[in-house]
């Protein structure tokens, strides 16, 4: 915003207009700064920023409503501060003592509301002096009794912390706690719990008391939360049961307003932190990393998204993108996404329910001989260890990405595949043991999911009549771990998943539709590695959708494909035109590298680097990176073609 700044002429002698009891103390005190050019007329502003050369009291020249009062010259009484200033002016431009007049650029705060032009005023106001209980804090946060989580926040802590200055309390609004203290006709001051207490400490018999009228700093009030929500100061079994707590969750921006104030108090008033753990949660934007303003029009109202995808696909979706140190950059498209996980899990419910498997035995881990059952379990085990971990470590995304990826991908697309094909036998044995395992598995997914997503897991629990009569509630059941050891059945299993998806992998790369059949030459692998291809024909032809297993290769055209180090002669459908894959492969190839020369070129470039923003140099090495591995990976397709 612009504003003109005036310059006074110097050693010019006052007017009488403007002579008053202030005027020589003021303007012969005031320290010029030659660089803003503090003007004649900020002398009549006696805000608390302008530093004199002597220890005067400071003068106030404003009532409350920023109109002028009697401590100015009287043609400058009882007018607006605007107003005011604006007649200074023009005082001082007639009577010749105004040098110049400039405009500069200046940062005016204004009332969020009411847009008016907030500017500081001299008052009595109560303080707190903090030093001491900040350093009290600062103790328990460097032994570690306090931690950060991300532990980077120390550092903006710390940075508070070690400068703090006293605290004023005090502020003049409607609501909040009034200041505890008492004034009498005299101007004597008396602080106490209320009036009674003030008057039997003090003896106060017939004279009128009346309470301040200030009320306290929101942040003082919410700074006593942890303990006086808890009976205190009266010592009791919710205070002694429940303080200290466990964690507290919050945002950065209120590190020191509020966090640091409840430290400080915690340790003051009872000796003890009142947490062990701060979780510093991160800042929700827009898909652009933009702050979320109803100027811009940028507002995601959560509200609506819960209406349109429920509440669990929002509270996954948050706890997914939770990384540390990083903001929320959310999308209704990321929230459709999880939307869909949902979907994925009743599906899966549903699946259970038409093959009939039975949760009346899902308390315990059957007992289980199939490889597919043994694998399942032992991915379950993992699982679960790593979202423990996670949990523990506050890697909330971590802990997510954990559980969705055993869901949709271990349980759902895989396993219940993989079990298809023995529900489908005529094995009553294994079928049997597959709808135990199947129903027991699922049942402790609810479990897991239950802290990410709690209504559509309780929604299932309740369905799949898990409850047994109110007897055994989703939120009291713990968390299981089954004693499965690692052997070669269980790898034999992720040998059949490793195949499958690297064939379907492999398709994709030559844009060969995923639907459509091969035949597959096993000519050039070891013995053992046919024989296990052989073992788990049914399974593989279903699911890599293989028609026929060659031992010897084909006269007609095939493509290489490299497993572990097998190699693995693929035949197509005649539809597919191998030669025309090759082609368009190549001119893929030729795309990628010149995009990388280009690239190449620009981080080759000395200025570009040291100029341009980090997050842009960064992003052009990881493009650079990507291209290359494109480019090697068609290289090496092109080769078995």
């Amino acid at each position: 915003m612009s504003r003109k700044k005036t310059q006074p002429k110097k050693n010019v002698v006052p007017d009488p207009k403007f002579k008053s009891t202030i005027i020589p103390k003021l303007i012969n005190n005031i320290m010029y700064d030659g660089k803003r050019g503090i003007a004649a007329k900020i002398v009549y502003d006696a805000i608390d920023k302008i530093k004199t050369k002597t220890k005067d009291e400071p003068i106030n020249i404003f009532n409350q409503d920023a109109w002028t009062n009697n401590n100015v010259p009287k043609l400058f009484e009882n007018l607006d501060r605007f107003k005011v200033r604006k007649l200074v002016i023009k005082e001082l431009t007639e009577l010749k003592l105004l040098e110049k007049e400039e405009e500069y650029d200046v940062s005016i705060p204004r009332g969020e509301r009411s847009n008016i032009v907030i500017e500081p005023r001299l008052s009595h106001q109560w303080y707190v002096k903090t030093s001491e209980m900040a350093e009290k804090a600062n103790m328990e946060v460097k032994k570690g009794n306090i931690k950060f989580h991300p532990n980077n926040w120390i550092k903006t802590y710390f940075n508070w912390m070690d400068n703090i200055e006293d605290w004023c309390i005090s502020r003049q609004i409607w609501g909040g706690h009034r200041i505890p203290a008492w004034n009498d006709d005299n101007g004597n001051i008396y602080v106490g719990e209320n009036e009674q207490d003030v008057r039997n400490y003090y003896k106060l018999d017939a004279i009128d008391l009346k309470q301040d009228e200030d009320v306290l700093d929101t942040w003082f009030s919410s700074g006593l939360w942890p303990f006086a929500t808890l009976g205190w100061p009266n010592k009791n079994e919710y205070l002694k049961k429940f303080y200290p707590t466990s964690v507290l969750v919050t945002g950065f921006d209120i590190i020191f307003f509020w966090v640091a104030r409840m430290m400080m108090f915690g340790m003051e008033f009872l000796n003890k932190e009142p947490f062990k753990d701060i979780y510093v949660h991160a800042l929700v934007r827009d898909e652009k990393g933009q702050k979320m303003s109803k100027s811009k029009g940028n507002v995601i109202d959560p509200l609506v998204l819960i209406e349109k995808y429920s509440a669990d696909a929002l509270r996954f979706t948050l706890l997914s993108m939770a990384s540390p140190g990083r903001d929320v950059k959310l999308s209704e498209d990321r929230v459709k996404g999880y939307r869909n996980f949902l979907n994925k899990l009743w599906n899966a419910n549903n699946f259970l329910s038409m093959n009939k498997c039975d949760f009346k035995k899902s308390k315990k881990s059957p007992k289980i001989k199939l490889n597919i059952n043994k694998w399942i379990i032992s991915e379950l085990n993992q699982t679960t260890k790593e979202i423990e971990k996670n949990i523990k470590d506050y890697r909330f995304d971590e802990a997510a990405r954990n559980i969705y990826q055993f869901v949709w991908h271990s349980y759902c697309d895989w396993y219940l595949e993989l079990s298809k094909t023995i529900l489908n036998s005529k094995d009553k044995k294994s079928i049997n043991e597959v709808k135990l395992t199947t129903s027991y598995v699922f049942k402790e997914i609810l479990v897991l999911l239950h802290p990410f997503i709690p209504f559509i897991t309780e929604e299932l629990w309740l369905k799949n009549k898990l409850d047994k009569l109110n007897s055994s509630y989703l939120m009291h059941t713990n968390w299981s771990l089954n004693k499965i050891k690692s052997d070669k059945n269980i790898k034999e299993v992720q040998k059949i998943i490793d195949l499958i998806s690297q064939l379907r992998s492999f398709k994709n790369e030559l844009n060969v539709s995923p639907g459509s059949f091969v035949d597959m030459s096993l000519a050039n692998l070891p013995k053992k590695d046919q024989d296990f291809i052989i073992k788990n024909e049914i399974v593989l032809k279903r699911l890599g959708r293989i028609n026929n297993f060659f031992d010897s290769e084909k006269n007609k055209p095939s493509a290489n494909l490299v497993i572990a180090g097998d190699i693995f002669k693929i035949y197509f459908d005649q539809s597919v035109d191998l030669s025309l894959i090759k082609e368009n492969l190549l001119k893929r190839q030729s795309k990628y590298e010149a995009e990388l020369d280009v690239i190449s070129k620009r981080l080759s470039n000395k200025s570009f680097v040291d100029r341009a923003p980090k997050n842009i140099v960064d992003q052009e090495k990881n493009n650079y990176n990507e291209l290359q591995k494109n480019i090697d990976k068609i290289s090496i397709t092109v080769k078995g073609l």
